[in-house]
């Protein structure tokens, strides 16, 4: 789902906008006595400077109306006749709701009109750019569906690397070794995962456990504090799925591993290999190889087919 579609089945209000969660919109409300109980149901935002000029064929009430300093500034330039007519005209329209940006005062007409129709003035301190930047990822983070998954998330040279396991398997101290050679972390234990159109899952920490690894007879340390802010990221795209397993358990079959496995998250089958683990097995290594060659596949490389292919040409040759 796009943050461009309706989904009925979702609730959002304008009271939302103001809520915990979207305190990175920097909102206030103008309108103090109107009510907030208006719901979202479309998730595109709009900027309509046309509408002050009397052009409504594109104008969508439903939308989230953004209003810039140019907008604001147009009106103060208007006779207050001809700039109270603008103004009914708009709210005749019954927008969701108006945002004035960048910290702006909308003109007292527009105040005053809005409380009356009952519509919702609210203002930012952003531009309008970031405005709609911070809109947009808030229904993002509303709308597509997450989850949580046990495991370490890792950025290998811009290839987000998901370790899972058993517990006891060995994550934590294979993705610290990788941590070690310069790699980065992205969240240990608890991965939260968030679908994005229109085919990605993106992993982070949870907000609690935030570049903090459990490590057995450490005890929790902080990776950013032990190896500076080089060493985390805030999320990552998951683009492989390591699965590590214990050595008897191994399916010794596939070992050619040329049909691919996947790991499926929130409806996307993600590319997944299976290493076993035993003593001796420098694990770093192979999950450091295994990110080179999923690059590698990515551009079309297929190392275990080509070899067969190249074997039966030499059987057919002779």
């Amino acid at each position: 789902m796009s943050v461009l579609e309706r989904d009925d089945s979702l609730k959002i209000t304008v009271a939302d906008l103001l809520g915990d969660e979207a305190r990175g919109l920097r909102l206030s409300l103008l309108t103090l006595e109107v009510s907030l109980d208006r719901k979202i149901t479309n998730f595109r935002i709009q900027k309509h400077g046309l509408i002050f000029a009397g052009f409504t064929q594109f104008f969508e009430p439903e939308r989230i109306q953004v209003m810039g300093t140019a907008e604001v500034a147009y009106l103060e330039t208007l006779i207050p006749e001809r700039r109270l007519e603008v103004i009914e005209q708009l709210c005749a329209l019954n927008p969701l709701c108006l945002i004035a940006t960048r910290a702006c005062l909308p003109p007292p007409e527009l105040l005053q009109k809005c409380c009356e129709s009952q519509i919702p003035l609210l203002q930012s301190t952003l531009s309008v750019a970031a405005v709609f930047d911070a809109i947009n990822r808030y229904f993002e983070n509303f709308i597509n569906p997450e989850t949580t998954i046990h495991g370490v998330l890792l950025d290998i040279h811009s290839i987000g690397v998901l370790l899972v396991g058993k517990s006891g398997i060995g994550k934590s101290e294979v993705a610290l070794d990788l941590i070690q050679r310069g790699h980065c972390l992205i969240a240990d234990d608890v991965v939260v995962m968030r679908f994005r159109p229109p085919g990605a899952v993106i992993g982070e920490a949870n907000a609690i456990l935030t570049f903090h690894m459990e490590i057995r007879g450490l005890g929790i340390i902080n990776i950013e504090d032990i190896f500076g802010v080089t060493a985390v990221r805030d999320s990552q795209r998951v683009d492989l799925v390591i699965e590590l397993v214990a050595w008897k358990e191994y399916d010794g079959s596939k070992r050619l591993n040329l049909d691919q496995e996947s790991f499926p998250i929130l409806g996307v089958n993600v590319p997944k290999a299976t290493i076993p683990v035993s003593p001796g097995r420098n694990l770093v290594t192979i999950v450091e190889v295994a990110a080179h060659t999923y690059r590698l596949q990515k551009q079309g490389k297929e190392t275990g087919h080509a070899l067969l292919d190249d074997l039966a040409n030499r059987l057919k040759a002779d």
